[in-house]
């Protein structure tokens, strides 16, 4: 039983380090030319405003 929780833990260790892996590819033929902080308030921002009109109704 323990072997098989070890397992698991293991590919599971294994596939986030191959996301990791993945998006710092990507990341590096794909630079973001915006800043990132700015594009998180305006979805923050977006987000509180339509949580607020459905409020409303």
């Amino acid at each position: 039983m323990s072997l098989l929780i070890f397992a698991a833990v293991a590919y599971l260790a294994l596939a986030l380090i191959v996301v990791v892996a993945v998006d710092n590819v990507v990341a590096l033929f794909f630079r973001d030319t915006r800043p990132s902080l700015d594009l998180r308030a305006t979805t923050f921002d977006k987000v509180i405003a339509i949580s607020r009109r459905y409020y409303r109704k």
